[in-house]
């Protein structure tokens, strides 16, 4: 008798955190199923403000997943487009057979950087909390109910320190806009109440916050320049959210918030940080 395979979906993979996650998900021996906006390399998806193309994109991370000998299922996805949301989650389910762990990680991207609440476009901050909170609500509950129907699953939440701590930043600086930090601020509940709630039928579920990382849009656009200085490469932060989606599930308490580069110095991935008086 062949052995199932183990199975994950990950949202936002086209570049950056969802993509290394995507990809060690693989190493680690799972199918994955890929959603993204960008669909190959160079589409107008991919454009900053000032015209750079931002490398990445479903094509390319799939590659790079069937290089590793998995399979991977490939699914466009636009979080402000309601009617696909719960379609995209069906066809991972069809194009795998069966999710056995989920990440969400997809966020609404604007224009440019972070900007001060006063200088925010109005219809940024609808977008913004619809992304990164209603439309991750909406994408759950087809992830869940899915696992609940084959006895359980792990879910993991991607979050952010600008939704739990008073980050001092600036705009500019690291600091994240209003919007971002109430829309994570209200993702963050979501893993304890699921665990809550679902618990006792099979459901894991965390919040991680990646801290800050060096992926290619926080490289190329000068107004997040200071994140990417200070952050992590995302493939760190990838084997960490494998390591809690597999051993950590038996061992972290169910609906618990972690940090992936206190995972990551755990597991020999960082070096310790240096010690104060």
């Amino acid at each position: 008798m062949s052995a199932v395979i183990r199975t994950a979906l990950i949202t936002g993979a086209s570049r950056g955190i969802g993509r290394a996650t995507a990809i060690a998900f693989a190493q680690a021996g799972f199918d994955v199923a890929i959603t993204a906006r960008t669909v190959v390399d160079g589409d107008p998806t991919s454009l900053t403000d000032d015209g750079k193309t931002l490398p990445g994109s479903l094509a390319s991370t799939a590659a790079e997943i069937e290089a590793l000998g998995r399979r991977a299922v490939q699914i466009p996805l636009d979080l402000l487009d309601r009617d696909a949301l719960v379609p995209a989650v069906e066809s991972a389910i069809s194009g795998l057979g069966h999710l056995d762990v989920v990440v969400n990680n997809a966020i609404f991207v604007s224009g440019g950087g972070p900007k001060y609440f006063l200088d925010t476009d109005p219809e940024d901050l609808i977008n913004q909390m619809w992304g990164d909170l209603t439309a991750q609500l909406l994408l759950l509950q087809p992830q869940v109910a899915h696992m609940i129907s084959r006895g359980g699953g792990t879910v993991i939440n991607i979050g952010s320190g600008s939704g739990k701590w008073k980050l001092k930043f600036p705009i500019g600086q690291g600091g994240p806009q209003l919007a971002y930090c109430a829309s994570k601020a209200g993702f963050h509940r979501a893993a304890d109440r699921l665990a809550f709630e679902y618990g006792d039928q099979g459901i894991i579920a965390f919040t991680v916050d990646p801290g800050f990382v060096a992926t290619e849009r926080t490289k190329m656009v000068t107004e997040l320049g200071e994140i990417a200085a200070r952050g992590v490469e995302p493939s760190i932060v990838g084997e960490a959210i494998v390591w809690l989606a597999t051993t950590g599930a038996t061992t972290e308490k169910n609906g618990s918030y972690h940090e992936a580069q206190v995972i990551a110095r755990n597991l020999g991935l960082l070096p310790p940080l240096p010690e104060t008086d």
